[in-house]
C-alpha cells in the first residue's frame, strides 16, 4: 500500500499562525504532501485564507471577513507579525512546491467563481484541489474549470455517489465518524481523506495523538489532514525564528 498523503491542515498550524505563508512554508519544509488552506471572500470579492467567519479568534478583531475589503484584510496583524494570505499569493508562492487544497468555507457560488479566476490567473490548475460541501458548488467548479481536482466535504456520507457523479475525486471523513456505517462504507469504497480530531473526538480539529493516528492509518485512507505533519513524516522540527510573510 502507498503511504497516505500528509495534508497539512491550515499549514503547519501547530507551530505557526494558521493559514499564513509561514505555516504553509513550514509544512513544505517538514515534508507535507499537500498544504490545506481555507477560503473566504472579502467584501470586494477577493479570496483570503481564513477559517472563521470573523477575525475574533485569530486576531482579537470582531469584524467579519465578508464585511471587509481586501485592503482592510491585508492590514490585519496576526501573531508574530504574520498576515492573512490572499489566494493568489498562496498559489504563486506555495503551489509550485506543493499542491494546495482550498477548503471553501461558504456555500455561495460567487466564491467558486473567484477561486476559478485566481487559479486561471496563476496558471495553477495542475497544483490545486478544491474542497466543497455544497453540490451546486461542485457542479459549477467542474463546469467552469474542467480538470480541477475536487474533494467532497460530504454533508451526508450517504451522498457520496451523488458527489462522485458531480466530479468528486476524493471524499473527506471525520476521524470521529469512521465507525458510522455510512462513513465506513465511504472509507472502504472511495479515495478517502480523514480529518483528525474535531467531531466526536476529545481533540481540536486537526489535532491527534500517535495512538489515535495509528488507528486511523490502519484503515488505509488515501490522505490524512492534521495540524502536526511531523507525526507522519517522522521529521523533528528544528528551531526557527518566527517569519513575517
Amino acid at each position: 500500500m502507498n503511504k497516505p498523503l500528509i495534508i497539512a491542515h491550515r499549514g503547519y498550524s501547530t507551530r505557526y499562525p494558521e493559514n499564513t505563508q509561514s505555516a504553509y512554508r513550514g509544512a513544505i519544509d517538514i515534508g507535507a504532501d499537500i498544504v490545506e488552506s481555507d477560503a473566504r471572500l472579502s467584501k470586494d470579492g477577493a479570496v483570503f485564507a481564513c477559517h472563521d467567519a470573523t477575525l475574533a479568534r485569530i486576531a482579537g478583531d470582531p469584524r467579519e471577513v465578508a464585511d471587509m475589503t481586501a485592503a482592510q484584510l491585508c492590514e490585519v496583524a496576526l501573531a508574530g507579525g504574520a498576515r492573512l494570505s490572499p489566494l493568489p499569493r498562496t498559489l504563486i508562492d506555495i503551489a509550485p512546491s506543493r499542491p494546495v487544497l482550498m477548503d471553501v468555507k461558504t456555500p455561495d457560488l460567487d466564491i467558486i467563481e473567484a477561486i476559478v479566476r485566481d487559479i486561471r490567473a496563476c496558471d495553477a490548475l495542475a497544483r490545486v484541489w478544491m474542497g466543497v460541501r455544497d453540490l451546486s458548488q461542485m457542479v459549477l467548479a467542474h463546469a467552469l474549470l474542467p480538470g480541477v481536482r475536487l474533494l467532497a466535504f460530504l454533508p451526508d456520507y450517504s451522498r457520496a455517489e451523488e458527489f462522485e457523479r458531480a466530479g468528486a475525486q476524493a471524499f473527506r471523513v471525520w476521524e470521529g465518524h469512521v465507525d458510522d456505517p455510512d462513513a465506513a462504507r465511504v472509507v472502504r469504497a472511495k479515495p478517502t481523506w480523514i480529518t483528525m480530531g474535531g467531531k466526536n473526538t476529545p481533540c481540536e480539529v486537526g489535532d491527534t495523538t500517535p495512538e489515535r493516528l495509528a488507528r486511523i492509518l490502519a484503515l488505509r485512507p488515501r490522505g490524512v489532514l492534521l495540524n502536526d505533519p511531523p507525526l507522519m513524516t517522522g521529521t523533528a522540527a528544528s528551531p526557527r525564528p518566527s517569519e513575517t510573510p
